[in-house]
């Protein structure tokens, strides 16, 4: 895996993680529903959606 592949996953987990937060900080302090679950949709996606797509790609393309 190429350094720039992985420090990508590693920076979309970790800000996938703080809209975890944000979507989890906004629930708790009854902010709107649309915002929490708009940060809830996002850390979905950049925990889940763009690690997974990028090691696809990895697999497809061997160095």
């Amino acid at each position: 895996m190429s350094m720039p592949i992985m420090i990508t996953t590693m920076g979309s987990v970790f800000v996938g993680f703080l809209f975890f937060m944000a979507a989890f900080v906004s629930f708790m302090y009854k902010k709107s529903k649309k915002l929490t679950w708009g940060c809830f949709a996002v850390a979905v996606v950049l925990i889940t959606v763009v690690p997974v797509g990028l090691a696809i790609y990895v697999a497809n393309n061997p160095a």
